[in-house]
């Protein structure tokens, strides 16, 4: 026989040796671990059963197309048709192809029975909804068991659901482990070129290349290393200085009679809506004390629900997207009235003069890079000194839990990536746009004391004083 394929000693042949008690496995980490070729050689074995459905995902219809090229070679046997290509093999099994053009392809596989699901590049998914919206298909009543497989490397959008899912760096790799509610096992096995000597022996060039690169890349990219993000917008951010206490924060200035308080405010109905109260202090400093966050509540709704939460502040402003002052189309029809009290979501949430809810609510400047940008300066630490940018413990969990997320945008690097669960960091940004830090409270003396300082001190003096009989 002749031999087309086979894999590589060593973390290849393991991936492939997986048996299917092991229901998700993540293959990859550094470029040049062969993932692509395990992935076809992977989804191969599910092709003995007449039954077997099979399904093959990439981001875009290049990427795809080089997939199929491939496997082509690979499954000399099968007959290819259609667009996207599908597989079908002499005794009736089927391998799927398809990409993600846009969010709708998330669920266009819902209600197929798929027992193998291979997820080329799954890091370029940008959530794990995303990503469970689409395994949701992987079921099986053959003999064959429901699996998935995805190669990724560490960075792009999916980076930190992916290191979070497949618990990098807490479990220990080629290890397979429990989820504690679906009771199923998911295993990570990493890959590097080192692993690859066919791709390292041909090319290389290649190799040096890797171990040319700048830091982060060199170590994502040549290593595979998920605790380096490459690609991350807010490389400032370090919960070590930026989340603190309120005893710490007070030391800094928060709390303080004088500090203008303001709120940030992102609408969302189906994907979510956020709030983000936020102090200032003379010197410039913010404080983010405290945080609202949720969806599928309705304007009136979240304007009650931040009302709730002014009580015991003095806002100054509230600043919201300015897509909130649109003309919203449903609102004149009767059966949404309870749902939009006014042409605008905007006067919705404000309330009325009777029942008020966002205080001083105006549209706030959405020049989304310098907004990044001045979100970014605040949050530089430089050594000796405290960041301008300091969210109180325990305040806003979803503020802390997606900034480290965010990643730049490939077209549009100074730009974030709009994929992401940004909702908590444009609030963020709304509210940091208009923040000023307030004047320091001039010293107010008598006339007396005036005269009593002359008296001491001949020096005359530039007073700047309020005076006081």
């Amino acid at each position: 026989m002749k031999v087309l394929w086979q894999p590589n000693p060593g973390q290849q042949t393991k991936a492939l040796k997986i048996d299917e008690s092991c229901f998700e496995i993540l293959y990859g980490g550094a470029r040049g671990g062969g993932k692509t070729d395990a992935g076809i050689a992977w989804m191969l074995k599910g092709t003995a059963d007449p039954g077997f459905t099979g399904l093959v995902i990439r981001r875009n219809h290049t990427d795809l197309r080089q997939w199929i090229d491939r496997a082509k070679e690979l499954y000399p046997n099968a007959k290819v048709s259609g667009k996207p290509s599908i597989f079908e093999f002499p005794n009736g099994s089927k391998i799927y192809t398809g990409h993600l053009k846009d969010q709708d392809a998330y669920s266009q596989f819902q209600g197929w029975e798929l027992q193998r699901i291979l997820i080329e590049e799954a890091g370029q998914i940008p959530s794990e909804e995303f990503y469970l919206k689409l395994i949701s298909s992987a079921r099986s009543t053959i003999s064959i068991r429901p699996q998935v497989f995805l190669t990724a490397n560490p960075g792009g959008v999916g980076h930190n659901w992916l290191k979070k899912r497949f618990q990098i760096g807490q479990k220990a790799p080629n290890k397979a482990f429990k989820d504690p509610v679906s009771e199923r096992y998911r295993i990570y096995v990493p890959a590097t070129i080192d692993d690859n000597p066919i791709l390292s022996q041909a090319d290389p060039e290649y190799v040096k290349y890797l171990d040319s690169l700048p830091e982060p890349m060199r170590s994502a990219w040549r290593y595979g290393d998920w605790d380096i993000f490459a690609g991350q917008y807010f490389s400032e951010w370090n919960p070590a200085y930026h989340v603190m206490d309120e005893k710490a924060a007070k030391k800094l200035g928060y709390g303080q009679e004088h500090n203008h308080k303001y709120i940030g405010i992102d609408w969302g109905f189906a994907a979510p809506y956020a709030a983000i109260f936020m102090e200032a202090t003379d010197k410039g400093r913010v404080f983010i004390f405290d945080e609202l966050y949720g969806k599928e509540s309705h304007p009136m709704e979240v304007g009650e629900r931040i009302a709730k939460k002014c009580q015991g502040h003095s806002i100054e402003m509230s600043l919201g997207d300015p897509s909130m002052w649109t003309r919203n189309p449903m609102s004149w029809r009767a059966e949404h009235a309870a749902m939009y009290t006014d042409a605008t979501i905007a006067h919705a949430m404000m309330g009325n003069a009777e029942q008020p809810f966002v205080p001083n609510l105006c549209p706030a400047n959405n020049d989304r890079v310098n907004g990044w940008r001045n979100m970014a300066q605040l949050m530089k630490v430089t050594e000796g000194k405290d960041p301008n940018f300091i969210v109180i413990k325990g305040a806003a969990p979803n503020l802390v839990r997606t900034i480290p997320e965010m990643i730049c945008d490939e077209k549009r690097p100074e730009d974030l990536d709009t994929t992401l669960e940004d909702h908590a960091v444009d609030a963020c940004r709304y509210g940091l746009s208009h923040v000023q830090a307030p004047d320091r409270p001039k010293k107010k003396v008598s006339k007396e004391r005036e005269r009593y300082e002359a008296l001491i001190n001949p020096e005359p003096k530039n007073w700047n004083y309020d005076w006081k009989d």
